[in-house]
């Protein structure tokens, strides 16, 4: 926990030491950071035995309502590899990516400043949204395989805005997280297929273009690859495509491993289990049974509960007794929140 306060209070200070820049009399627009005040935190100060390193300095054009738009972004380097450095959550609910809370202070900062400038502009709602999309259209659309040397590394919105680049999830990420901030309703809709494909919904009425209903509301849908693309315009090849809604909460991924020692007909099964997400996940405890065949065991036991935290592991030991001469496999649950998460068997004993 205090290692992710101590990359929060670097974000900060980074974000305080960025200055406003003067508008420059040509074409170009220039949106600047204003200081930022750190917020406290209850953990005391955490020195930083290492040099810090220098910032990553990152500047952005894009064009929107007939002007030319520039943004520059500093961002301390050991939170960028704090990020890179991420096991990705082995999970298709990508809100974990939006509702991760080390970058807030950036997002929430690049929020404030496009509502400012969204004001200075009288730009309506639709507009303002716009303009956010515009700036994230305008990134380098690339493949994983291609930037990361596999597929499926989706990219935190803190990594895209760095890399200045990223494919469907990447992009649609990061306009759902600087979209969150702004306090609209949206969420990531992904939709299945060979390629699958990412976008986001942002909530609305009597707009034109194509929407989805959720929970009694409009989402349309917003294409956050290349640019040109309006609020309810949809690619051709996905229009036919059944869409799953992914809201923006935060929602633990559970996974495990396991080792097994046995002595006699005598297994000591030791489980470690990892929160992966960004919620806590409760009362999460093991089954563990020897496989009889026909849906019954030889021998089965449940650990005790514990909640996770976000980014935590528990290792739980559980101790079966197999029958002599008899042939068996284990079989291993995981239980959150009465149900199931996870599940694994192992190679007949």
């Amino acid at each position: 926990m205090r290692g992710w306060l101590v990359l929060l209070l670097m974000l900060l200070l980074a974000l305080a030491m960025v200055g406003p820049t003067k508008i420059i009399g040509d074409s170009t627009q220039h949106i600047a950071l204003e200081p930022f005040d750190p917020t406290p935190v209850d953990d005391p100060p955490v020195a930083v035995s290492t040099p810090l390193k220098e910032p990553i300095y990152r500047e952005y054009v894009w064009n929107y309502g007939g002007k030319r738009w520039s943004y520059k972004l500093q961002v301390p380097q050991e939170v960028y590899d704090y990020y890179t450095g991420l096991k990705r959550p082995p999970t298709n609910n990508y809100s974990v990516y939006v509702t991760d809370p080390v970058d807030d202070p950036l997002i929430s900062a690049i929020a404030a400043k496009f509502v400012e400038v969204a004001g200075q502009e009288r730009y309506s709602p639709q507009q303002t949204v716009e303009f956010v999309v515009a700036f994230v259209q305008s990134l380098k659309y690339v493949t994983d395989d291609i930037s990361k040397g596999f597929d499926q590394y989706a990219r935190y919105p803190l990594e895209t805005l760095v890399d200045q680049k990223g494919d469907c999830e990447d992009t649609s990420i990061l306009l759902a997280s600087i979209m969150k901030e702004m306090n609209y309703g949206v969420v990531l809709t992904l939709l299945p297929g060979n390629p699958g494909h990412m976008a986001v919904g942002v909530k609305g009425e009597n707009l034109p273009g194509v929407y989805y209903e959720y929970q009694g509301h409009r989402y349309y849908y917003v294409e956050t690859t290349g640019t040109g693309w309006s609020i309810g315009q949809i690619p051709k090849e996905y229009r036919d495509r059944k869409v799953q809604i992914l809201p923006l909460v935060p929602a633990p991924v559970i996974t495990h491993e396991w080792t097994a020692k046995t002595t006699g007909n005598s297994i000591e099964l030791k489980v470690t289990v990892r929160n992966d997400g960004t919620a806590v996940a409760r009362d999460t405890k093991v089954y563990a049974a020897l496989d009889a065949g026909n849906g019954k065991v030889y021998d089965q036991r449940w650990s005790d509960a514990a909640d996770l935290d976000p980014r935590s592991w528990a290792t739980y030991t559980l101790h079966l007794k197999a029958p002599p001469g008899v042939t068996t496999q284990l079989i291993v649950k995981i239980i959150s929140d009465g149900h199931q998460v996870d599940e694994s068997k192992g190679s007949r004993l």
